[in-house]
């Protein structure tokens, strides 16, 4: 699939940039495709993500790309010590006279570090930075991330800010239910589907619960847990019998997508604030098709039987 003009105009913008890139718009794509563009161009460039996950599924796309996460990034520098937290490792390398410093600087999910990650992050430009991410999917404030200031800091150090609203994700119906989450204009395009249904829980003892639930009632469906920041990477699906059901907690869907999304244990009425709001935009803009919220394991294997998972083997 070829980059739309939006996406074609951004990749070949010539100065430092923050793209503010919303749910299903391509932006690990345009973010591939400006590594590729730079690296042609012979160009000394440095890719930081999120997780180990997306700096192999870079790198895999783009040949010779060096492609890493800022933890690891910092530990190939500096090493690691036992005594120090992941909070330590990061002011070890900032104290360290690590002379690199990168023409251009990739930055993907910018809105999920925090303070002191972007502190290692600034230090690493020597022109330019190239930053990816959505301040409406910002998740992780209870860890210290940064959310929507990273756009600040970028645009008050020179970077034009750019934006994708092409949903190539969500039908029509979904986008209509992320633009009453948050007042944003979205642009359903060329949807594709997945086959796939997902429960996403609010919590890892949810997924836990509904998990043993789902076997109970011989229900085979795939299990993925979270991690600690330290190790962000989303561990594989554990299989419990060949499925094309999902289940996981929001914060380890994001990146992915599938058919139908159930948001289970979301209470249908209570008003929700801040990060909350966020932590639901993120679990809606994961569907393609059909995105239902249900309170009780009852509701949930209602919906299970209309998606026909009760049969998947």
């Amino acid at each position: 699939m070829e980059l739309d003009e939006t996406q074609q105009e951004i990749v070949n913008y010539p100065g430092s940039a923050v793209v503010v890139a919303g749910p299903g718009s391509g932006k690990t794509r345009v973010l591939t495709e400006k590594a590729r563009k730079l690296l042609n161009e012979g160009q000394n460039i440095l890719c930081l993500t999120f997780t180990r996950a997306a700096a192999a599924e870079m790198s895999g796309r783009v040949k010779n790309l060096p492609a890493t996460t800022i933890h690891a990034y910092c530990n190939g520098v500096v090493g690691w010590e036992d005594k120090w937290s992941y909070d330590g490792l990061l002011w070890r390398f900032l104290t360290s006279d690590d002379p690199a410093r990168y023409d251009w600087v990739l930055l993907d999910e910018a809105q999920d570090i925090n303070e002191l990650e972007l502190d290692v992050v600034m230090s690493l430009i020597g022109d330019k930075i190239f930053a990816v991410g959505d301040p409406y999917q910002s998740i992780y404030g209870f860890q210290g991330a940064v959310g929507s200031k990273v756009v600040g800091v970028l645009t008050g150090i020179g970077c034009k800010r750019q934006e994708l609203i092409n949903n190539y994700r969500s039908s029509p119906h979904i986008v209509s239910e992320l633009e009453e989450i948050f007042y944003r204009k979205l642009v359903s395009k060329n949807v594709q589907e997945t086959g796939l249904t997902s429960i996403l829980c609010r919590t890892n003892d949810d997924v836990q619960y509904v998990s043993k639930e789902l076997q109970k009632e011989g229900i085979p469906h795939k299990l993925r847990v979270s991690v600690d920041r330290a190790d962000q990477d989303k561990r594989e699906f554990n299989r419990l019998g060949e499925s094309n059901l999902r289940l996981s907690t929001i914060h380890v869907s994001k990146g992915l997508e599938f058919s139908n999304v159930i948001l289970f244990g979301w209470p249908l009425e209570r008003r929700l604030w801040g990060e909350e709001k966020r932590v639901l935009y993120v679990g809606v803009s994961r569907a393609s098709k059909s995105c239902k919220q249900v309170e009780t394991i009852e509701s949930l294997f209602e919906l299970l039987k209309e998606y026909e998972c009760f049969n998947t083997v």
